[in-house]
């Protein structure tokens, strides 16, 4: 009878065991798979606050518009603030400072005016309409983050540049003097 009752405590003690083990790794299970859970949850949320990150980073360059129509050129500041703008010709190496494009403003550029302008500034020189289809807009938001939009496309971040030397000047080329209201002028 001894061994009958020991047998048989070995045996409850036996069982008992695997259903430990067996209690054991289904917890383990159920914890790896809310580990996942919370894994997945927490990128999900970092790929939010990343998504909100760059949509508040490209609230003022949102407002920043520049397309061509025809042989005129239209650069549009609807921020409630200052921009600091050019015109590239990375190819050709070139620029032109638009320097500080007021608020709520549109430029309207003739390519004859661009045209006219280099050639000022570098007489030896020859461009022609047809370059002027590889100009890009880029400029600096109040932040300090630069952009750069290629008329009828889409706006990306670049590296960093510097304004001219003349941080608080609005360009007294023609386009500045002459610059229009913009109808789309947000309230950032």
């Amino acid at each position: 009878m001894v061994d009958v009752g020991r047998f048989a405590v070995s045996a409850v003690t036996v069982v008992a065991a695997l259903v430990g083990l067996v209690l054991g790794i289904r917890a383990e299970l159920h914890a790896g798979r809310e580990e996942q859970r919370a894994d997945r949850e927490e990128q999900r949320a970092m790929r939010s606050e990343s998504l909100a990150e760059d949509t508040r980073a490209q609230v003022y360059a949102n407002l920043v518009d520049f397309y061509r129509d025809g042989s005129v050129l239209t650069v549009v500041n609807g921020n409630s603030r200052v921009i600091a703008m050019r015109l590239t010709l990375p190819e050709r190496q070139l620029r032109w400072d638009l320097d500080l494009v007021k608020p709520c403003k549109t430029l309207l550029i003739s390519s004859s005016s661009l045209l006219s302008s280099i050639a000022v500034k570098e007489p030896s020189l020859k461009l022609t309409e047809d370059d002027l289809a590889q100009l890009r807009l880029e400029f600096m938001d109040p932040n300090h983050n630069a952009w750069e939009r290629i008329s009828g496309k889409g706006l990306t971040k670049t590296k960093s540049w510097e304004p001219t030397g003349r941080p608080n000047v609005v360009s007294t080329e023609e386009w500045n003097v002459d610059a229009k209201e913009s109808p789309q002028c947000g309230k950032s």
